[in-house]
C-alpha cells in the first residue's frame, strides 16, 4: 500500500463511520441531545463518559476475538467492529468537549 492509498484508506473509512454515526444518533437520540442514549446510563449511577468508555471495551474485547477467529454474526464483521468502535472514541471525545 502506498502512502496515497493509505491515506485514501482513512478518508474513506471515516467517511463512512460518520455516515454510521449519523444514522445510528438518529435512532439513540435526538437533535436537543445527542448524548441522550448514553446519560441514560445515569439510572443505574454510571456517568455518560464511562458508559462509552464501556461501549469502547466491549468492541477492544470484540475486534481481539475476531482477529482469531470469524465471528458468528455474519452482519457485524471485524471491519464494521472497528468502524463501530472509531464511532465510540469520536463520540466521548465529543462528549468530553461539551
Amino acid at each position: 500500500m502506498t502512502t496515497k492509498q493509505f491515506i485514501k484508506h482513512l478518508e474513506d473509512t471515516f467517511k463512512g463511520c460518520l455516515d454510521i454515526a449519523k444514522k445510528k444518533n438518529s435512532d439513540y437520540a435526538n437533535s436537543n441531545d445527542p448524548f441522550k442514549n448514553f446519560e441514560m446510563s445515569l439510572q443505574v449511577g454510571v456517568e455518560p463518559d464511562r458508559a462509552i468508555l464501556v461501549r469502547v471495551s466491549d468492541k477492544i474485547s470484540r475486534i481481539s476475538n475476531l482477529l482469531n477467529r470469524d465471528g458468528n454474526v455474519k452482519d457485524e464483521r471485524l471491519e464494521d467492529t472497528i468502524d463501530d468502535a472509531i464511532n465510540y472514541l469520536a463520540i466521548l471525545k465529543a462528549y468530553k468537549s461539551k
